[in-house]
């Protein structure tokens, strides 16, 4: 039986109803305005602490003060306060090498150095580098740059003067381990990075990757194309300590090997999710292969791994990985600095996350630090790792 409702019901519960969205909506609408008012607030007290610091100091100190170094100590302390832990800021000298190293090319006399005591300690040596043709070896320690002693220019300045224009020349006094000193002049060039090499290993191809530049994909290519020519077995690939490197190269890297597959998705802050390493299989290798990873093994690196397990039926062996799944996006500014924070986080499509758990091999391999420092290139007599890897391969 139908029962009507009067007019004047019906206007009530119509009232009823807006003001119910009318509150909603207040609610809401003054949860966002209080956020961002929150937001404009501690903004406006970081400023005015930073203000009162600056107008006490500039009144009271007897040092001078480096306006650059201040405005990156205060950069630098803005990003370490995001709990992302890969946020970085990058001074402008800074994200000029970064570049260099992303683009796979390098201008200088082909070292990376550390800060260590008073001095610079080598901690690598680039191969076919003025530095690497003067017997410049890692573990050296730079004691003079120009015939100046780092002591009395100081070690970030001294790391300055190694940098420089294509063709200009630096003179350097090292000191070996042993205690000989020798004292060169290089000419800084610019230099090619080689991110991929390789070996036979009982009848497979090795090949170590150390990072993900502009120049990787090309060189693996060549390389590839190198040992297919040759009809090798299989092929083992090396991402131990590839902590680094854009994600961007693995395009091209994984359609040169794999069959045609969606790798990966990535989801931004939003909550938006897209696609990302999508194969077409027109390069597929149809021969058994293996990945060896590690701890410092990390992000495009995994996403490396995953793929060749998950398409290809790659054997992983090694230790537990970095867990890395986070992608970070660089912003650069007019005067050369950046920052790069993490803006999304990738997912493998056919296999679980390895956030934060890490890729867990299906042959677990852990070696100590000292069997770690033994390893020689592409010999498994002295790598625990790469001998089970010849062994999985073999067997697949």
């Amino acid at each position: 039986m139908n029962k009507k409702v009067s007019l004047g019901v019906a206007i009530s519960l119509v009232a009823v109803a807006c003001a119910i969205t009318f509150v909603l909506t207040m609610t809401v609408s003054l949860n966002m305005y209080n956020s961002m008012v929150t937001g404009v607030q501690e903004r406006e007290t970081i400023n005015a602490k930073i203000k009162e610091i600056d107008t006490f100091v500039r009144g009271s100190s007897i040092y001078d003060m480096d306006e650059t170094d201040v405005l990156n100590g205060i950069m630098d302390g803005y990003i370490s306060g995001l709990e992302d832990k890969y946020a970085r800021y990058y001074t402008t000298s800074e994200y000029y090498k970064k570049q260099q190293r992303d683009s796979g090319e390098i201008i200088g006399i082909g070292v990376e150095t550390v800060i260590e005591g008073d001095y610079l300690k080598v901690t690598e040596v680039y191969e076919n580098s003025a530095a690497e043709v003067a017997e410049i070896r890692k573990d050296y320690v730079i004691t003079k740059v120009n015939n100046r002693d780092i002591l009395n220019i100081g070690a970030q300045q001294a790391q300055k003067q190694l940098e420089g224009e294509e063709g200009t020349k630096v003179t350097i006094t090292t000191k070996a381990p042993d205690g000989t000193e020798n004292t060169v002049t290089l000419v800084r060039q610019v230099i090619e990075l080689q991110s991929v090499k390789g070996a036979m290993v009982e009848g497979y191809a090795y090949i170590k990757i150390s990072t993900f530049n502009a120049l990787t994909d090309d060189q693996f290519t060549r390389l590839i194309d190198k040992y297919e020519s040759q009809s090798v077995l299989g092929y083992i690939f090396d991402l131990r300590n590839v902590s680094e490197g854009d994600i961007a190269p693995l395009q091209n890297i994984l359609s040169r090997i794999m069959p045609k597959a969606t790798v990966a998705k990535k989801v931004l802050s939003d909550g938006s999710e897209e696609e990302i390493l999508i194969t077409d299989g027109s390069g597929e290798i149809k021969k058994p292969m293996a990945v060896i990873v590690n701890n410092t093994t990390a992000c495009a690196a995994e996403l490396f791994a995953v793929a060749l397990r998950d398409f290809s039926g790659a054997a992983i062996v090694g230790s537990v990985t970095a867990g890395k799944a986070e992608l970070q996006t660089v912003r650069s500014f007019k005067d050369g600095s950046a920052v790069s924070i993490s803006t999304a986080l990738v997912y493998p499509l056919n296999s679980e996350s390895f956030h934060n758990s890490g890729l867990k091999p299906g042959y677990i391999i852990d070696i100590t630090q000292q069997q770690e420092m033994a390893i020689k290139f592409a010999d498994p007599t002295t790598d625990p790792q790469l001998q089970k890897a010849v062994e999985a391969v073999a067997s697949l």
